[in-house]
């Protein structure tokens, strides 16, 4: 038998490597609390029963006096906010843990570093843990700077996807409890069917019990995996409601039966799927307890309904005592007293807990509450605290805080739930997406209910970024504004090709009502009588464009008002986003619940990696590598564009234009394409001319350009230009191409051939000029003009051309010939000089932004901005390897060597299509993995003896594939169901 000694030692090293392996594996606490299980008996149901005397609990019960029992019930508040310990609200919170023997605390604004500090210090005062809770309805970053604020439940109903609900509520418990957190005032069950709520709104999931029930059960279990208690809250229901019971008491005046079919509901759910804790409301129900007072301070909703009727024996806790719908009715003392009454266990945010301790205990003294009901309250109480071993562990690790908040997965959620709750409720004339070719200037008008003039900065940014939009100016409206303002806003509006009108109102406690003010209703109505196309974007309120005549042309609900809500539908704007969202609630005279015009997104978005199935962590190896080479001299500077899927999973740049180190690189920064120009401008031009059917591959090339069947040329192909397979020699030495394009031009009609056309492939600049004279001569424009007209401007990528030569442009990353002229703007490939800088071989100029569309294009059959710019079988034809002895050239792209060296590593698939550039570019699509990678350097610079692109590149490739760790997210959800 195993001696006491032995098993301490056994359960002390078990305990340490719990520790450690949290540490290691991040859980949030010792173990989860799962939904319906205490975390010390799993499997059993809590219960108000006496906890065992051996048990931490027990004892601590038996130890009390009726004192003790009573503060432990009183929760009390204090800001996150750094506070010098010897200031008086801060020396009161202390005493008021130290001295009167508080329970709880709940967490009010702060940064993640001060809470954590000062749940430490009040924790190691308190004789007894303290069970320290957060309102967390939309992630810890709704109280907390800094942490990870989520979309509101509302855009999370209108996902339909529950999985995103238990990711929310898991995520939140992990950040709460690395904030010292153990208590989530979440989810809310409130059913929202009152669009007039001026509190619950986009708190709430929506206005269907069954949907409300599906996320809020959801979230219970996420949060309650996670290691905290969910708080389903407000019983029995706030969700139809047009009064604030901040500020006044809410009144519902319906029976049982409609109690039962609507807001009743949802609470059950989350009751059957474990929930540990319920926040009663502030609602006075008088057709159902006679006594018309507060939920939270009625005995026959309280007690009777929820404890007995529904069977509910977990922690309740009232809303704050602090809110007028019960100030304005009971004193500080007799609110104490009644919610206990009620059946209430936690007493929160008491304006007076000495003056509420006192009323409290006369009570008891006085037989008015029974002994037994303080004894059930504080033995839930005591089993919570020991459930979630705040009696072994009841402060956290800084580390752990710095490691878990605003953790880069968090943030990958929420920006993935904004993206998916989007609900488009009307779009006039196509009026969404705005897309090349066309080209806007906008005008944005912001309405907002704050005076905070950063408000929707996040959407003005990314919007002015879209493609489609030339120029962007701004204006807002927000209480500091009149009736000039307005009449001027109206008066630019006529300037502009579109207007887009985000409205920011917010859920605000203690204000009384949300949505439009008459000025901003009534500027809407006036802007959208105009001419010029309105789309107008609701942050925050989706009730806004009630009542609106007439109605803005395109409707954008986003729910939320954070950050990624704002990027969210900015790329919708642009076509980066779909709208997948389905009304969670009806929109009087707008739209009904369940509604949603859904668009696919069609251009790429930046996102995150981990939203395309790709590792950041990996992705970032990029960093180390491209300034390792750096600094070993291979190039000044890079731009890189990763893109997967949907989005782009990387868009950076790295280092200078030049070694002196006076002009950073940009994502907008132009480089020297070199020979990535035969296939971004020759082959493309050449495949939109196949498509066309103005070209036939295997037509001789002197059908095209007559002079070219000089010397025995006469039977060359447009394909053996393509494949390199023509017999054309690789280059035209200095003294052979003639003082002007035309003399050039006239040496290579008259070349001689070096080898048996289509016998072999050889590398040359000659067929990529020839095929360039080829679109001229069919398209009858100059080859620039064509690429822009047919290539650029169709694909947004308005920062690619041609330059002419001898002109210096500073947005253009430097290189150097081989005569030691710096050019900055002007071709380095001497020939494509000698063709005044527009040739098929060299000459083009881009940023990895634009390149970035190119390959969305490529890697999306064809497709980009909602329109079909090459056909899938084109793509096709023209990226497969062909058939050339010793040759993995394929139509103008180069293919994946089978073995040996590839610029495109050993990770790139076999199927494989690319290219680079002797100025240190290149590109490169793996069709099976729908991924491209594109590396901009300026290697070339400050000369081009430099060779060490050769290891780069590959390296680069390898681990951009090797971060791939999935599939990338489908474009659009599945069907949902309906709710």
């Amino acid at each position: 038998m195993m001696s006491s000694s032995r098993r301490s030692f056994m359960a002390a090293g078990l305990v340490v490597v719990l520790a450690v392996a949290a540490l290691i594996f991040g859980a949030p606490g010792p173990v989860p609390l799962s939904a319906g299980s205490s975390m010390s008996d799993r499997g059993a149901a809590d219960t108000a029963e006496a906890p065992p005397k051996s048990s931490w609990a027990g004892r601590q019960f038996r130890d009390m006096t009726l004192d003790e029992k009573i503060a432990q019930l009183f929760v009390v508040r204090i800001d996150g906010e750094f506070q010098n310990a010897n200031t008086p609200s801060y020396r009161e919170t202390v005493a008021l843990v130290e001295e009167f023997g508080a329970g709880g605390l709940i967490f009010g604004p702060g940064t993640p570093m001060t809470q954590i500090a000062m749940a430490n210090d009040l924790q190691a005062k308190a004789e007894r843990p303290l069970l320290v809770a957060q309102d967390t309805e939309w992630g810890v970053g709704m109280r907390i700077d800094a942490a990870t604020s989520f979309p509101p439940a509302m855009a999370i109903g209108a996902t339909r996807d529950a999985s995103h609900a238990y990711r929310v509520g898991y995520a939140t418990a992990r950040e709460a409890r690395a904030l010292g957190v153990h208590q989530l005032y979440a989810p809310v069950a409130d059913v929202n069917n009152n669009p007039k709520n001026p509190i619950i709104n986009v708190r709430s999931f929506g206005e269907s019990p069954s949907l409300v029930g599906t996320m809020a059960s959801a979230f219970t279990r996420g949060a309650q995996r996670g290691g905290t208690l969910a708080t389903v809250k407000h019983f029995p229901g706030h969700g139809d409601t047009d009064v604030d019971s901040h500020i006044n008491l809410p009144v519902l005046r319906f029976d049982r039966s409609r109690l039962d079919s609507l807001e009743l509901p949802p609470f059950r759910q989350a009751f059957d799927a474990g929930v540990r804790s319920v926040m009663t409301g502030h609602l006075a129900l008088p057709e159902i307890a006679a006594d018309s007072v507060p939920a939270t301070l009625s005995r026959p909703l309280t007690h009777g309904l929820l404890r007995e009727e529904l069977g509910f024996d977990g922690l309740v806790v009232t809303d704050a005592l602090n809110m007028q719908a019960v100030t304005r009715t009971f004193g500080v003392g007799e609110t104490a007293v009644r919610v206990l009454e009620a059946g209430a266990d936690l007493v929160l945010m008491s304006t007076n807990p000495h003056a509420a301790h006192q009323a409290v205990r006369q009570a008891v003294t006085s037989g008015r509450i029974d002994t037994t009901e303080i004894n059930d309250s504080v033995r839930r109480l005591l089993r919570v605290k020991q459930d979630l071993r705040l009696h072994e562990t009841r402060r956290v690790s800084l580390d752990t805080t710095r490691h878990r908040v605003a953790q880069r997965s968090h943030e990958v959620l929420a920006r993935t739930v904004a993206r998916e709750s989007l609900t488009l409720l009307a779009n006039a004339d196509s009026l969404l997406p705005l897309t090349p070719p066309e080209q806007h200037d906008a005008l944005v008008v912001t309405l907002s209910d704050s005076e905070y003039p950063g408000t929707g900065d996040t959407f003005v940014d990314r919007l002015r970024a879209q493609p489609a939009i030339e120029t962007l100016d701004t204006r807002r409206l927000d209480p500091r504004s009149d009736s000039t303002d307005v009449n001027d806003h109206l008066a630019d509006a006529a300037d502009y090709d579109v207007v887009v009108v985000p409205s920011f109102l917010r859920v605000q406690a203690w204000s009384g009502s949300i949505g439009l003010s008459d000025m901003h209703h009534d500027f809407l109505e006036d802007l959208a009588g105009t001419d010029t196309p309105v789309a107008f974007v609701a942050f925050g309120n989706p009730y806004a464009p009630t009542g609106l005549e007439p109605a803005p042309d395109a409707i954008l609900a986003a729910y939320g008002s954070g950050e990624a809500s704002q990027r969210a539908a900015a790329q919708a704007l642009g076509g980066g986003a779909g709208t997948p969202g389905r009304l969670p609630v009806t929109i009087p005279g707008v739209a009904e619940k369940g509604e949603g015009r859904r668009l696919a997104p069609v251009a790429p978005r930046e996102g995150p990696p981990e939203s395309v199935g790709m590792d950041g962590a990996q992705l970032a190896r990029l960093d180390t590598l491209l300034r390792s080479a750096m600094l070993d001299g291979a190039f000044p500077g890079a731009a890189v564009a990763v893109g997967r899927g949907p989005a782009l999973a990387r868009l950076d740049a790295y280092g200078y234009h030049t070694y002196d180190e006076t002009k950073p690189v940009q994502t907008g920064t132009q480089y020297d394409l070199a020979s990535l120009t035969k296939v971004v401008a020759t082959t493309t031009a050449v495949m939109k001319l196949y498509e066309a059917d103005s070209l036939e591959l295997d037509a001789p090339v002197a059908r095209y350009l007559p002079d070219f069947a000089q010397n025995g040329k006469e039977a060359v192909t447009v394909r053996q230009l393509l494949t390199h397979s023509s017999g054309l020699k690789p280059y035209l030495d200095p003294d052979e191409r003639g003082p002007t394009r035309a003399a050039l031009l006239d040496t290579l009609m008259a070349q001689p051939l070096t080898y048996t056309p289509g016998t072999r492939s050889t590398y040359s600049g000659l067929n990529a000029i020839a095929l360039m004279r080829i679109v001229e001569t069919i398209s009858g424009r100059p080859f620039d003009a064509f690429c822009r007209t047919h290539i650029f401007e169709p694909l947004g990528m308005d920062q690619t051309g041609f330059y002419d030569t001898d002109v210096t442009r500073a947005w253009v990353a430097p290189t150097t010939d081989t005569a030691g002229t710096r050019r900055r703007g002007s071709v380095h490939d001497p020939m494509a000089r000698d063709m005044d800088g527009v040739s098929g071989n060299a000459g083009l100029f881009s940023t990895a932004a634009d390149l970035a569309r190119f390959g969305y294009m490529l890697t999306h059959e064809g497709r980009i901005d909602g329109r079909q710019f090459l056909e899938p079988k084109t793509i096709e034809t023209f990226t497969a390897q062909a058939d050339v002895p010793g040759s993995t050239r394929a139509l103008g792209w180069d293919t994946k060597s089978a073995e040996g060296y590839s610029s495109a590593g050993d990770e790139f698939s076999a199927a494989s299509f690319g290219h680079t550039g002797y100025t240190g570019t290149s590109f490169w699509v793996d069709p099976a993995e729908d991924l491209f990678f594109v590396l901009l350097t300026n290697r070339v610079y400050p000369d081009d003896t430099a060779d060490r692109i050769t290891q780069v590149r590959p390296r680069a490739a390898d681990i951009v594939h090797r971060a791939i760790d999935g599939p990338p997210r489908p474009l659009l959800p599945g069907p949902a169901p309906e709710q």
